[in-house]
């Protein structure tokens, strides 16, 4: 039943022990208690110290000791008991003074009576070195548009450049002839590549509201989701 409630007492400080480590200004300070008062007649008591304050903390296996906060604490007389000392960055491991002096880092003693154990640190803290801000977004890729209409009979072929990457293209054909003009507008007709080029084909059918025959002339204006546009034109005979 002892060992139980001593595991119970630990799993509690074991939530808080490491709100203890925060650095100090490097100096020593009284071993810190927890609070608890848990010991037995015939018990042997084990005090640990950090020096400088800040500069680590010392672990117990068994598991019982976590200093700086649970830095006193029972044990069965005789009972080997490890101690760890982990630093914080900035610091290295000296010497061990009290019962593991001369013993390096882990040290392994055999708690009887009342024993003391002092962690030397030495160093500095160094806090750690923040993350780089990620870089700014670089400016925007210069667009420099340009379209290519080519005519075969009554077919069109255009070709885009410098385009907006995997965009949608909208095409709009202005007719200057036949006589009145007309307009054709086919938003969504086609999508550039990853390098913001395009191809579309348009086959005329000489339908102007009736059907026409005479030489027919034309202007298109090709414009990607972006806003990046370019123009050229063509003519035909139907």
């Amino acid at each position: 039943m002892r060992r139980r409630h001593v595991k119970w007492v630990l799993l509690a400080l074991s939530v808080t022990a490491a709100a203890a480590l925060l650095p100090g200004a490097g100096q020593s300070r009284p071993p810190e208690s927890d609070g608890s008062t848990y010991t037995w007649t015939g018990a042997a008591t084990l005090t640990v110290d950090v020096k400088p304050w800040g500069g680590g903390y010392v672990r117990s296996d068994p598991y019982l000791i976590d200093c700086p906060m649970a830095c006193i604490r029972a044990f069965e007389p005789n009972r080997e008991v490890k101690l760890t000392a982990y630093m914080t960055p900035g610091h290295t491991f000296k010497a061990w003074e009290g019962a593991c002096a001369g013993q390096g880092n882990p040290c392994t003693i055999k708690v009887s009576g009342a024993m003391d154990v002092t962690a030397v640190l030495e160093g500095q803290f160094v806090p750690p070195t923040p993350p780089k801000p990620p870089a700014p977004p670089g400016p925007p890729v210069a667009l420099n548009p340009s379209l290519t209409v080519t005519t075969n009979g009554l077919t069109a072929t255009l070709t885009g450049t410098g385009y907006n990457p995997s965009s949608s293209i909208s095409l709009d054909f202005e007719w200057s002839t036949p006589p009145g003009g007309w307009f054709l507008l086919l938003p969504g007709a086609t999508t550039s590549d990853a390098s913001g080029s395009w191809s579309y084909t348009y086959a005329e059918n000489c339908d102007f509201g009736g059907a026409y025959t005479g030489p027919v002339a034309f202007g298109v204006t090709a414009s990607d989701a972006g806003g990046a546009s370019a123009s050229d034109g063509g003519s035909m005979t139907c």
